[in-house]
């Protein structure tokens, strides 16, 4: 990543990570902090959360408030498919939309490079333009995987309208993202390495378990209910962040669980540094953080989301993670944490 990076120096940069969840914005952090120490001066673009967390990362940089995809989810695996399929008009008029932000933001701030996490509308043809996705081969539920080769071709004309593509990602046989970024390839494409903000800190083991939730309602509530029925009951000491917005973080203890609201993105550095074990869904953005850390994790995927689905699959067969598909987390999450963390 630096050595991509080390190119712009003494610019104005333009970084726009998509606000579904908070995991593009997270991997944006080491990116702006990267550009920051080259002088470079950094116009954050997005919506939602994300705006909030890198304003909370990064208070001095100038931010553009843009359109959120608002994108919504469905309570089962099968209904969110077709949720999502339909939702695609509205994702392409946001896309437009942000093909005119774009050019105003260039024109506006004489602006050198954008950076782009995943909005495939924010390019300009004013100015140097990069994509960052591990997503080249977009990952389709099992009904429509033979689209997924027509889907590569439109997503491969879509990403080839930027000068570069990043993929966060190691490029060997020791990467994290599988099939996703390693089956078919994009022009002007280059593996970075994982992207992560999460540093390594000796830390007292607080927890035996944490899990941090995200995501999109309902699934959120979803899997929390279904955590506040198992963990308080085991003889481990744990801790659930719910992962909502509030304006106080309440915390409760139940049984050998305590339950809070929320946890700031330095908190979250600390609990997954003093844990033997997280569960959590498994965001791509989130496994990075696991992989630089050394940490054990249980990895739940959204039901309907193919990616995590396959990314949860596919990592199960490497050290330090497991995968549990949510419908199957009462039997088999406490005989996981038996597994890993012995008996008590």
């Amino acid at each position: 990543m630096e050595q991509r990076i080390s190119d712009i120096q003494n610019k104005t940069v333009v970084v726009a990570p998509l606000d579904w969840g908070l995991g593009h914005a997270t991997r944006c952090i080491p990116i702006i902090k990267e550009l920051l120490k080259n002088n470079n001066t950094c116009i954050i673009a997005t919506s939602g959360r994300s705006l909030e967390l890198l304003k909370q990362e990064f208070p001095s940089c100038i931010y553009e408030e843009i359109p959120a995809y608002g994108i919504t989810y469905s309570k089962s695996a099968f209904g969110m498919i077709w949720k999502l399929l339909f939702q695609i008009p509205k994702s392409l008029i946001t896309k437009n939309k942000e093909s005119k932000i774009a050019d105003e933001l260039v024109k506006k701030y004489n602006v050198d490079c954008i950076i782009s996490d995943n909005r495939f509308g924010m390019y300009s043809k004013l100015c140097k333009s990069i994509f960052i996705t591990h997503q080249i081969r977009i990952r389709l539920p099992l009904l429509f995987r033979w689209l997924e080769y027509p889907f590569y071709l439109i997503n491969k004309r879509m990403i080839s309208k930027f000068n570069e593509c990043w993929i966060p990602d190691y490029a060997g046989t020791k990467n994290l993202s599988g099939i996703l970024s390693h089956s078919w390839s994009v022009p002007h494409s280059h593996f970075i390495g994982p992207l992560t903000g999460r540093e390594s800190t000796v830390c007292v083991n607080t927890f035996d378990v944490v899990a941090i939730l995200s995501g999109p309602e309902p699934q959120r509530t979803i899997f929390e209910n279904k955590l506040r029925a198992i963990l308080p009951t085991l003889p481990y000491k744990s801790c659930l962040v719910r992962g909502v917005l509030a304006s106080k973080n309440y915390s409760a203890q139940v049984g050998n669980c305590t339950i809070q609201t929320f946890a700031t993105n330095s908190e979250i550095n600390k609990l997954l540094c003093g844990s033997k074990l997280i569960i959590s869904r498994a965001g791509y953005s989130s496994i990075m953080d696991y992989e630089k850390l050394g940490i054990k994790a249980v990895l739940v995927p959204t039901p309907g989301q193919s990616e995590q689905e396959y990314l949860g699959k596919y990592l199960q067969h490497k050290p330090n993670y497991w995968c549990i598909n949510q419908c199957k987390l009462t039997k088999k999450l406490p005989e996981i944490i038996k597994e890993v963390l012995g008996k008590k």
